[in-house]
């Protein structure tokens, strides 16, 4: 099947708000819940308005049947695919990943797929993306136009990103463990708090 691939316009509102809430794509997504068309009228305008993402109407000769989206970060794009259950066969999805990626100069493209999403696993794996971490979920990357040193520092701008959000978490962890046992918690970070000066005293000897 021939496909198009246009930009998106205000003109595709209606239909990305029925793809979006369509019951067969929605449980691949992390919300899977629906949405009103109110919500999505701020979300497009919102999406509209950013010209730093990019995102595509997939078309046959004669109806839409998808959207390819690229939400652009700091370090890379966040790239996701979404197609009318009754096309999503005949390589729609690997031809429309093909035509959009020439639109983007170049970068890092990741997507984030949930732990049961087999079917887009293989399917981004099967367009050149590797898988960068799995966790709880699966984190894949492609890197499009860009020599090694800038492919280390979109990765190590990801890590970073990683490690912010790990930041938080750990100190998450450290309110928890305050409500739920103070007098211990105090001890180990008491205890945590004298191995880090000892840690400094033995570093400034390095310099002296």
């Amino acid at each position: 099947m021939k496909i198009l691939i246009k930009k998106l316009s205000k003109l595709d509102l209606k239909f990305t708000f029925t793809l979006r809430n369509n019951k067969f794509i929605r449980k691949n997504f992390f919300d899977e819940k629906t949405i009103t068309y109110t919500e999505h009228q701020d979300w497009f305008s919102k999406k509209f308005k950013n010209k730093k993402n990019l995102y595509f109407i997939i078309s046959n000769k004669t109806k839409k049947i998808g959207l390819i989206r690229y939400d652009k970060t700091n370090f890379y794009y966040n790239i996701s695919i979404s197609i009318l259950p009754k096309y999503q066969s005949a390589n729609i999805g690997s031809e429309a990943m093909l035509i959009s990626e020439k639109f983007i100069k170049k970068g890092m493209l990741i997507a984030n797929i949930k732990d049961n999403n087999k079917k887009s696993l293989n399917f981004f794996k099967k367009n050149g993306y590797t898988i960068l971490t799995k966790d709880k979920d699966y984190t894949l990357y492609k890197i499009i136009n860009t020599n090694e040193n800038e492919k280390n520092n979109i990765l190590i701008g990801k890590i970073q990103n990683i490690r912010s959000n790990n930041n938080v978490n750990w100190m998450d962890i450290l309110r928890i463990a305050f409500e739920s046992s103070p007098d211990k918690t105090k001890k180990v970070f008491k205890n945590i708090f004298t191995d880090d000066k000892n840690i400094n005293a033995i570093s400034k000897k390095l310099f002296s």
